[in-house]
């Protein structure tokens, strides 16, 4: 369970790693945003990497025109459930396996969107036929296709990964986001999809104010996600993988001071364990 960092390539990879290093960390997932010319970005992250002495666990996709400002754009935007996208996303998400594999890198995440929770909805069989295909096209690439968890309950995401039929298949097990989006227990849903679950993020938050809303992030530790408990699952669930950081803080400077404070609080919880 070592401490890393998702971050997105927006920079040059130099100054990516040396931003790493200055958090004392050496892995994490690299964020692949939507303004990414991948074709163009790759012989920059190969040296990177080549000469870095980092890990990366996988990349992470997203699409232009998702946003997460409050619930109701969350479904309109974000996925592939968001109306019009889904065959733009597929290509960009081909883009960006074939560049993770480039890489090196042998798995793929991202936001699927709202999985339905009837699973007689067209929207659910609809999404089992973008998920095989997505499944597919990482297989092509010997990578697994890896589901963030929250904006649906643990039950259905459970049923859905049954339903793809896929065995690259997997979960980016993110406690955070169940808070945020009052989709269940955290530690709950760990301990019912952990057969799935290929890394997490350690990201906290707090519960939406009212129904139709959306909960908000906040530092590590200052939120509803009990982390001591959640590693200790962990734990003995056999987890082994990255213990990855997530910070989605618009401001430059309390993003930085809330990954070391995670650092620390990842640090100290798990010498407790």
């Amino acid at each position: 369970m070592q401490l890393g960092l998702v971050f997105w390539a927006e920079k040059e990879p130099a100054v990516h790693l040396a931003e790493l290093k200055e958090f004392g960390l050496s892995a994490g997932q690299l964020g692949v945003p939507p303004s990414l010319d991948t074709t163009a970005a790759l012989a920059g992250w190969k040296e990177a990497l080549a000469n870095g002495d980092v890990y990366f666990s996988s990349a992470v996709a997203a699409y232009a025109g998702e946003d997460y400002a409050d619930l109701e754009r969350v479904h309109q935007t974000v996925g592939f459930t968001a109306p019009g996208y889904a065959a733009e996303r597929i290509e960009r998400t081909r883009q960006v396996s074939d560049f993770a594999a480039q890489l090196g890198l042998r798995a793929l995440s991202c936001h699927i969107g709202f999985i339905p929770e009837d699973a007689s909805e067209p929207l659910y069989q609809k999404l089992i036929g973008i998920a095989r295909e997505l499944c597919d096209i990482c297989a092509a690439n010997d990578q697994n296709f890896v589901l963030e968890t929250g904006q649906e309950s643990a039950p259905a995401l459970l049923r859905f990964l049954g339903d793809v039929q896929r065995p690259n298949i997997k979960v980016n097990f993110d406690p955070a986001n169940i808070v945020l989006y009052g989709s269940g227990d955290p530690l709950e849903a760990l301990a019912l999809l952990q057969d799935h679950v290929l890394s997490v993020h350690c990201k906290d938050g707090r519960s939406p104010a009212g129904p139709g809303q959306l909960g908000h992030e906040v530092a590590l530790g200052e939120g509803e996600v009990d982390f001591p408990g959640f590693l200790k699952l962990l734990k003995q669930i056999n987890y082994t993988g990255l213990l990855t950081i997530e910070r989605e803080e618009p401001d430059a400077a309390q993003r930085t001071a809330d990954i070391k404070l995670a650092v620390q609080r990842l640090n100290d919880w798990k010498q407790a364990l």
